[in-house]
């Protein structure tokens, strides 16, 4: 089945900037400074709630696109300046932290309108019964180059779509997609990335994503 990955059929797409810190931030033990953290970030890095704390350590996410009753465009200049920017206040503030690891993943979904997706990546298997008996499937790609981890997760999705009224109760119409999730991060893991390092990192997913990634999935090379 010839299907065409590509930028115009982008309906969602999400960035996080994640950060992996040893030994890990405690919200019980260093209740305090996370809320100092907080208050710096709103004041000076961010005016929208980006920040998470995770169990390996913190997580910025910038929505770019959304469907909601339509494509909705979210722009927010600089989110690398941002997110370096909070990186070095968690520096200041986690003094005695190390940041080993730091990661960029994409997360889109591509619309395949009423063309299966279930389908659509099953075509790609060369055996018939695996492509027939294929109902659901999640394609896990480790792809390194250039001393980056290049993460990949490819699975279908089914995308409601509201025609008119609005709510619940307006009529829907029921599209496919592929949701595709890319997670770029360093495979050479030390006691602290330098600020160097960690724009090396941010560069190289800027440079993939979106352009190479499409490449990729298309089989383009």
């Amino acid at each position: 089945m010839n299907y065409q990955f590509d930028k115009e059929y982008i309906s969602q797409h999400v960035v996080k900037y994640g950060v992996d810190v040893r030994p890990p931030i405690i919200l019980k033990q260093d209740k305090t400074k996370l809320q100092d953290y907080c208050n710096a970030l709103i004041e000076q890095c961010a005016e929208m709630p980006t920040f998470i704390l995770t169990a390996r350590g913190p997580l910025f996410t910038f929505p770019q696109r959304l469907y909601i009753d339509g494509i909705q465009d979210f722009d927010i200049p600089q989110k690398d300046k941002i997110f370096r920017k909070a990186l070095d206040e968690l520096r200041a503030k986690f003094i005695d932290r190390a940041i080993p690891r730091v990661g960029v993943v994409h997360e889109f979904v591509f619309d395949t309108g009423q063309v299966d997706s279930v389908q659509i990546l099953a075509s790609n298997f060369k055996n018939d019964v695996w492509r027939e008996r294929t109902k659901n499937l999640r394609i896990l790609l480790e792809t390194p180059m250039e001393e980056k981890n290049i993460n990949v997760q490819i699975r279908p999705t089914q995308l409601r779509r509201i025609t008119r009224g609005g709510g619940d109760a307006g009529p829907q119409d029921m599209a496919f997609g592929i949701i595709v999730n890319v997670d770029i991060n360093n495979r050479n893991i030390k006691g602290d990335l330098t600020s160097g390092e960690v724009r090396d990192i941010v560069a190289f997913a800027n440079d993939y994503v979106p352009e190479e990634l499409i490449k990729f999935l298309n089989n383009e090379y």
